[in-house]
């Protein structure tokens, strides 16, 4: 099971990391909308490049299309930390539609 979960993993991460263009997040934020580069992505929340940053706690809403499967990941979550490598977001409402 654990070995499994790991390859489905694996195999998500050599798709994500082989996109050529850069995926953009549409962002919407109380201090306006923007998009930001999604840098990494997992199924708990997101990494992403953004300019000007949110600030840690803020709730944000996000629209992630997702290339090759040709749908959109639309999802509310909460920043929890400002790094060099980016805007980490945890997903707190996965959207179904």
């Amino acid at each position: 099971m654990v070995g499994e979960r790991q390859g489905r993993r694996e195999d998500f991460r050599r798709q994500f990391a082989s996109e050529t263009q850069p995926i953009l997040a549409e962002c919407i934020t109380r201090a306006g909308r923007f998009r930001a580069q999604v840098i990494n992505l997992s199924a708990r929340g997101v990494l992403l490049r953004a300019d000007p940053a949110p600030a840690v706690g803020e709730e944000i809403a996000l629209s992630i299309p997702l290339v090759r499967s040709q749908a959109m990941l639309r999802a509310t979550g909460e920043v929890i930390r400002l790094d060099p490598r980016g805007v980490a977001v945890i997903f707190r409402v996965l959207f179904n539609y």
